[in-house]
């Protein structure tokens, strides 16, 4: 087992140990890929058919609204990334996903992986996991903009995701924010 295939493992398994045999199930339909910064993964309006497991680099995922850019969500290392909602209900994405680094990854493409992950209890139990983690991270984000102000969700990212502010450009930071790139250098300087 190589060191990828190592992060990827201790990653499964921080959700539900897996055995030996069928971590190598799996890891047979898994694929390794390159991309250079600014490739696009995913568009818009096309189904989610690939989920990605980041070894490095990092991606970001957005939304065109009034051929404005509003990201969404950014994807680091160790991190599993897709349009998840795509990728279940085979319907159109709302969403691109834009690898924001040269980037190093395991992916798997559906129709390979579903009988994988559907053919274990570890690993049906690894994905209900994973699940209600991002289920609550996303209510987390969401209720940062019923709860907190720009100041506060700024903050939360100086305390929380330090790797935002030095690896994510202001401008998609500004718009993970919810703020205009302005305020947030307004923000920055207090």
């Amino acid at each position: 087992m190589d060191i990828h295939q190592t992060c990827f493992r201790k990653v499964l398994e921080s959700f539900s140990q897996v055995a030996d045999k069928e971590f190598e199930r799996l890891a047979d339909v898994m694929h390794e890929r390159h991309v250079n910064k600014g490739d696009i993964l995913l568009e818009e309006g096309h189904v989610c058919r690939e989920f990605y497991f980041i070894v490095r680099g990092y991606m970001r995922s957005f939304r065109l609204e009034n051929d404005k850019e509003v990201n969404v969500k950014f994807y680091f290392e160790n991190d599993f990334a897709a349009d998840f909602e795509s990728f279940k209900y085979e319907a159109p994405s709302k969403y691109y996903l834009v690898a924001m680094e040269d980037a190093t990854f395991f992916y798997g493409i559906k129709k390979e992986v579903i009988p994988v992950l559907e053919s274990d209890v570890s690993l049906y139990s690894f994905v209900f996991r994973f699940f209600q983690t991002q289920y609550f991270k996303e209510t987390e984000h969401s209720e940062s903009f019923k709860l907190m102000t720009p100041e506060d969700r700024y903050q939360f990212l100086v305390e929380h995701k330090p790797d935002y502010l030095q690896r994510i450009p202001l401008i998609y930071l500004a718009s993970y924010l919810g703020v205009s790139r302005k305020t947030l250098s307004r923000i920055r300087k207090k």
